[in-house]
């Protein structure tokens, strides 16, 4: 089925209003808390965003050297380093003291950012679209959020660029996006999927270069094989927590999943 694709955008006065409804107390207010941890913050799994164990740390510096080894562009002269050990991860490895409140709100941002941005789309009912930014640009509104709550500057878009991509293996993340969900719902606000794809920006060059051109196109023939691939394996993997989040709250599938059945509908 095909939808109404968004042609009007809130204005960022508007989408202050939205967020301010949406979080009254804050982003670590305690309605979020009870939320998202209603046994408290010391006996949830979602601690182990901010204090995740050793082995665990472990275990993702081993994916991150696996993953950059395998990139087409990783220096050759690395492919022999060896992987991370854990006795390697545990001679720097430190915790920090919990802060709850802190550690609540960014989690809160990192998961909005998953929500509203990622190529991700929130419409109201007039198929308007809460554009809050684009990858960065988000990033920046819910920073800008934050420091206005905290009344400090705490927060730049770095903070919460790419959302909890980096943390997202350490904990389900599904009662944060119900909580933010059940809240989107309450607005008459809906959500839309979009697989994640990266693309190539092409920079004009006053001067015809053959190289230039044969490694440009090279790199989006790699981009795409690249997408194919992760979408495969997407299909063997569980539904993610986000989408089965919005299952939970709407009753349905969001529009846009499951993408590969979605884009052959829409060809």
């Amino acid at each position: 089925m095909c939808e109404k694709e968004p042609t009007e955008r809130y204005s960022d006065a508007e989408c202050q209003t939205l967020f301010a409804s949406l979080f009254p107390a804050g982003f670590a207010g305690k309605d979020v808390l009870k939320e998202i941890a209603p046994e408290g913050w010391p006996h949830s799994t979602l601690q182990f965003l901010f204090h995740p164990t050793l082995e665990q740390v472990h275990w993702e510096r081993v994916q991150l050297h696996r993953n950059l080894r395998n990139w087409p562009w990783f220096p050759k002269d690395r492919l022999e380093e060896p992987e991370p050990t854990l006795e390697s991860i545990h001679a720097d490895y430190q915790d920090s003291p919990v802060d709850t409140t802190r550690e609540v709100r960014e989690l809160v941002a990192m998961c909005l950012w998953d929500v509203f941005s990622n190529e991700n789309d929130v419409v109201d009912r007039d198929v308007r679209l809460v554009d809050i930014g684009s990858w960065r640009g988000a990033a920046g509104f819910l920073a800008d959020q934050l420091n206005r709550e905290t009344g400090e500057q705490q927060y730049d878009y770095i903070d919460f660029y790419m959302g909890s991509f980096w943390v997202s293996e350490r904990a389900d993340l599904t009662p944060v996006y119900e909580m933010i969900f059940r809240r989107l719902k309450v607005q008459s606000l809906d959500w839309r999927y979009r697989f994640p794809e990266l693309h190539l920006i092409e920079f004009p060059s006053e001067r015809p270069n053959g190289r230039r051109s044969y490694e440009l196109e090279k790199m989006r023939a790699d981009l795409e094989q690249a997408h194919h691939e992760a979408m495969d394996d997407l299909k063997l993997e569980s539904v993610p927590a986000i989408v089965l989040a919005y299952s939970n709250i709407y009753g349905v599938f969001p529009h846009g999943w499951p993408p590969w059945e979605f884009n052959e509908r829409d060809d």
